[in-house]
């Protein structure tokens, strides 16, 4: 699949971002907000915590069209950035990026202004932001990866990991989900976010290590790749009544050889255990975010029965339905 461009030309001089600036960083306690806008162009909800000079985000943006945004800011940070859905065109100093949904990098920039826009109408996305001091503090004793990434951040210029960011893989989805559902209060909260956000780092620096080392065996092409991305996205759409591998491998135009194993290659798991993984975080959040009871969550969703949901649940949570909805 290829991004889109956007249907029309509308600019938008209103693009919402929290304010937030280098000395808000340094707090010793733990500061949160969430919020929910509405702007010309659609709507807005935020959640933000910093504190210590590391600051979490998450935003969900519903578009009402396609637009141009301008986007600036001023910060010197290294980000751990995470496009948990939707689709971009970057325009960052005459070169353009395209970032589509589910994937992430790590970049360092001391401040940017781009314009971007939206292939997509909903877009979601969570970033980990670390002063310069504090990511190169924390990643002393790292992987050879992260040491050629901070020896060029103190050149001074923007620098990104790899020029080809990678695929989510479970462990991260799960370690993003599990800090923006954190339910601890006071200091036990701030330790927990701060230890997320280690993890988080340390998952991705080993899954870029793991991706420099291995080259692809089965999907070397382009156009392979594309398609094992346009296979994912088919389960995704079919969630509740997923295709065989059969009819997998006919809508992308792909052997079932070829699909099984490429998939493995490029998600690190098989298509129906990626949809698996799926189906319990899409579950998480419609006990989260619905009043739908388990068994019509477990219904919806293409569980057999609400047992067989409680039980896959339990497993990968650690807690059954009923506890994770209080």
């Amino acid at each position: 699949m290829t991004l889109l461009k956007p249907k029309s030309n509308i600019s938008v001089t209103d693009f919402f971002q929290p304010d937030i600036s280098a000395n808000d960083l340094l707090a010793d306690e733990l500061n949160e907000e969430v919020f929910k806008v509405e702007k010309s162009y659609g709507t807005t909800e935020v959640k933000h915590w910093w504190f210590d000079g590391i600051r979490m985000a998450w935003s969900r943006h519903q578009y009402n069209n396609h637009y141009y945004f301008e986007k600036e800011n001023p910060l010197d940070v290294v980000n751990l950035e995470f496009n948990l859905q939707g689709a971009y065109i970057i325009n960052q100093r005459g070169k353009e990026y395209r970032v589509k949904g589910r994937k992430h990098n790590i970049v360092y920039s001391p401040g940017f202004k781009n314009t971007f826009q939206n292939g997509e109408l909903v877009a979601e996305s969570f970033a980990i932001q670390f002063r310069p001091e504090v990511f190169l503090r924390m990643i002393e004793d790292g992987n050879d990866i992260l040491n050629r990434f901070a020896e060029n951040m103190l050149k001074g210029a923007p620098v990104v990991l790899a020029h080809n960011s990678l695929i989510l893989s479970p462990d991260l989805n799960i370690a993003i989900h599990d800090l923006l559902n954190c339910r601890y209060t006071g200091g036990l909260r701030k330790m927990y976010l701060l230890s997320k956000s280690l993890e988080i780092l340390v998952l991705q620096a080993e899954a870029f290590d793991q991706a420099e080392k291995n080259d692809d065996v089965y999907c070397k092409r382009k156009e392979d790749k594309e398609r094992l991305l346009e296979a994912r996205d088919f389960l995704i759409a079919n969630v509740e009544q997923p295709p065989g591998l059969s009819e997998i491998a006919k809508h992308v135009g792909m052997n079932e050889y070829k699909l099984k194993r490429g998939f493995k290659e490029m998600f690190q798991t098989t298509a129906f255990g990626f949809l698996s993984e799926y189906r319990l975080e899409l579950a998480l959040k419609l006990l989260l975010d619905t009043q739908k009871s388990i068994s019509e969550i477990a219904f919806q969703l293409g569980y057999s029965s609400p047992q067989h949901f409680s039980a896959a649940f339990k497993k990968k949570f650690g807690v059954p339905p009923r506890e994770a909805k209080k």
